[in-house]
């Protein structure tokens, strides 16, 4: 039975738009809360902490501690509970903004609050990078500074350079799914255009399916139920994944083209499509169904029709 079914592959497509919108909004939800995080930075937490903390930083020192080969430096800053390492890339703007309110003396009256990663230099998670040698250079450097280094991790800090190289990623992976989202609305959006049309070409010419479409296959001249084919007249029509219709005698050339896609070295899934060549040299698209390795074998029946009928297309490739 064949009826109009004008959003027919459009529903699917909006549908695996609304799934790819709805990890975005996870992932984007999941970020913020990295961003807004409520977990504060402890010298004392295992290497399994939270990823994301920040520090109500209320002093800098004004020469970075620690420049690291990656041009990336290290700052000793004092917060809430003592003293802590920020690593961020040289001329980063927050601590730009930290030495500024240091030197106008209003960093100690309003702290600033930093969120960067906590990094345990001992032990990092894994994909985190690190500072290998922290701990030992921090001891050094700061051997005689007594009042520091007892209220100072040496294993563990805050790293702005990490933070932001995981922030950048999420964004991209949102970014990216936002925009598998609206590709694929477009997409819908242009095949129910297309159905309509087809719709629209066939009703023009033949009248009589606009009540009873289902005509189209009663009184087809050529059917093939499997493949999803029809010739009803001078039209070539396909129903499957969709509706199309080409008046033949415009056509010119006609082949099968096949899109095969591999898992490895094995074929997971075939994709069937007539492509009709216009005599304006414009090629149209008829989804058919791909019924494996046969289709071809299938498919001559079709041609067979069309080589007797509409001898003056070419087909094949």
């Amino acid at each position: 039975m064949l009826k109009e079914r004008r959003n027919q592959g459009t529903i699917a497509l909006l549908v695996i738009s609304l799934i790819f919108l709805i990890v975005a909004a996870v992932m984007g939800f999941i970020q913020y809360q990295k961003v807004n995080t409520k977990t504060a930075y402890d010298r004392n937490s295992e290497s399994g902490a939270d990823s994301a903390v920040y520090a109500e930083v209320s002093y800098i020192f004004p020469e970075a501690l620690i420049e690291v080969e990656d041009n990336t430096q290290v700052w000793l800053v004092v917060y809430q509970d003592g003293y802590v390492g920020l690593q961020a890339k040289k001329g980063d703007k927050q601590i730009a903004k930290l030495l500024e309110k240091e030197k106008s003396g209003e960093l100690e009256k309003n702290p600033v609050r930093i969120v960067g990663s906590y990094v345990n230099a001992n032990s990092p998670k894994k994909n985190q990078g690190y500072i290998s040698n922290y701990g030992s250079l921090v001891r050094g450097l700061l051997a005689d500074n007594p009042e520091v280094i007892t209220v100072m991790s040496s294993s563990s800090y805050i790293s702005i350079t990490e933070f932001e190289s995981d922030n950048r990623a999420f964004m991209f992976y949102i970014l990216f799914l936002i925009g598998l989202c609206v590709f694929f609305v477009v997409i819908g959006i242009i095949g129910r255009k297309k159905n309509i049309a087809a719709y629209e070409e066939i009703y023009a010419a033949y009248p009589e399916a606009k009540d009873n479409l289902n005509i189209l296959l009663e009184q087809a001249s050529f059917h093939d139920d499997v493949l999803k084919i029809v010739v009803y007249k001078d039209h070539l029509i396909t129903y499957y994944r969709g509706f199309k219709a080409i008046d033949l005698k415009q056509v010119v050339h006609l082949y099968h083209h096949i899109l095969t896609m591999h898992r490895g070295f094995v074929a997971s899934n075939r994709n069937s499509t007539l492509v009709a060549v216009r005599n304006n040299q414009k090629k149209y698209q008829m989804p058919i169904k791909n019924i494996g390795k046969t289709t071809d074998t299938k498919l001559q029946s079709t041609f067979d029709y069309l080589y007797n009928h509409f001898p003056h297309i070419r087909l094949g490739v």
